[in-house]
């Protein structure tokens, strides 16, 4: 090959190089080029887990450029699509760190970095504007399991993410937080729906779903989307994870799945549409199909009495979920059934879809879920869409 050839052949790769760049680097935008307009739109970033001085003490001198390389590389991820899809929401579906068990110094010095990366601040720490609220779920590498979260855990957490559990009104004329609305929201501490050791936890995420479950009674026509970190139970084949919780002394040392008891108290008395959560980090899409119709007693221990179809469930408290957890479980076996796979376009009755974001980390491709709701003019109604940006 002559010089001249030579020449033209670098000149094209480095051309087809530097297409290949700006195309990669402008993913998000192309992709919200052909994306369907909403009313409201939520962003879903799933467990980036940002990681800190445990791994420089392992690596000291990859560790740093390994830090600096996963920093700038989700930064992109959140700036580039929270600039293509606008959203009104920004949600990170828990896990922000690698680890609940940071010290003080390290845990603030992740809270500045990671304010960078999910597009909140510049690099010189400057406020960024925007239109969007910052949403956050709390994960187990954030204030730890059942059996092991502390006070100290849950007390800075709750001082720099917010409140562990709330639930708020959205509407088609105001895209913001309010108190009324035809779209109802909530995010729900999932670390403290199982047995967990300080029982004050536990009881403050009980009061709230219950507290929820009586908003639902009296309004079950406003539909509900759900926020938490840990899915909800399914049998093994559905999602790569598998059922399994482990306890230490009673309590929860590791899950992956909420139990079977507390997923039938949240589909049953809650009546969502959607659930969202991450902690599975490969991502699934499920359903979960619900047989309010069905007449299925269950007797409660030597009690003399039956637990029927939802209002006796939902009368219950944790306490009395834990007594007869095995009758809960045999109503929940009964009445409900999960299925890979949903068409989240769906309003069928009785259907709630079940989406379990992948997670934003390089090694799972970078993947953003992109969450809208738009109103139906034809049946005054609305549409509800969840898709996956890669």
């Amino acid at each position: 090959m002559t010089r001249s050839q030579l020449r033209r052949v670098a000149i094209a790769f480095a051309l087809v190089l530097g297409a290949a760049n700006v195309y990669f680097y402008n993913y998000a935008a192309f992709l919200a080029l052909n994306h369907p307009d909403s009313d409201i739109r939520f962003n879903l970033y799933g467990d980036p887990q940002i990681e800190g001085d445990a791994k420089l003490k392992r690596e000291p001198t990859t560790g740093k450029y390994d830090l600096l390389v996963n920093d700038y590389y989700l930064q992109h991820i959140y700036a580039s699509t929270i600039a293509a899809f606008r959203p009104q929401y920004v949600v990170t579906m828990g896990d922000m760190f690698s680890s609940q068990r940071t010290n003080k110094e390290e845990y603030y010095k992740r809270i500045d970095r990671f304010k960078w990366i999910s597009h909140q601040v510049d690099a010189n720490m400057a406020p960024i504007s925007g239109s969007h609220a910052y949403l956050y779920l709390a994960g187990n590498h954030d204030i730890g399991y059942g059996g092991e979260t502390r006070a100290y855990q849950v007390n800075r957490y709750t001082n720099n993410f917010g409140p562990l559990n709330h639930d708020w009104m959205v509407d088609f004329h105001n895209a913001s937080q309010s108190s009324n609305g035809l779209h109802q929201f909530a995010i729900i501490n999932a670390m403290h729906l199982d047995k967990t050791r300080d029982e004050q936890f536990r009881n403050a995420t009980w009061q709230f779903l219950q507290q929820l479950a009586t908003q639902r009674s009296q309004h079950p026509e406003i539909p509900l989307a759900l926020f938490l970190h840990i899915p909800l139970n399914k049998p093994a084949g559905i999602c790569t994870t598998h059922p399994k919780t482990n306890y230490t002394d009673g309590f929860v040392k590791y899950q992956d799945y909420l139990s079977p008891a507390t997923s039938a108290y949240i589909l049953h008395c809650l009546a969502p549409t959607l659930v969202f959560n991450g902690h599975d980090h490969d991502g699934c899409l499920s359903a979960h199909k619900i047989r309010r119709t069905a007449s299925h007693p269950v007797a409660l221990g030597d009690s003399g009495n039956t637990l029927q179809i939802s209002d006796d469930l939902c009368r219950m408290n944790f306490t009395e979920i834990d007594t007869y957890q095995a009758e809960v479980e045999a109503f929940g076996e009964a009445t409900l059934s999960a299925v890979a796979g949903s068409d989240l376009t769906s309003t069928a009755d009785n259907l709630v879809a079940e989406v379990t974001v992948r997670s934003a980390m390089g090694a799972y491709g970078g993947v953003t879920g992109i969450f809208d709701i738009s109103r139906d003019d034809s049946s005054a109604g609305s549409h509800m869409r969840a898709l996956g940006r890669g």
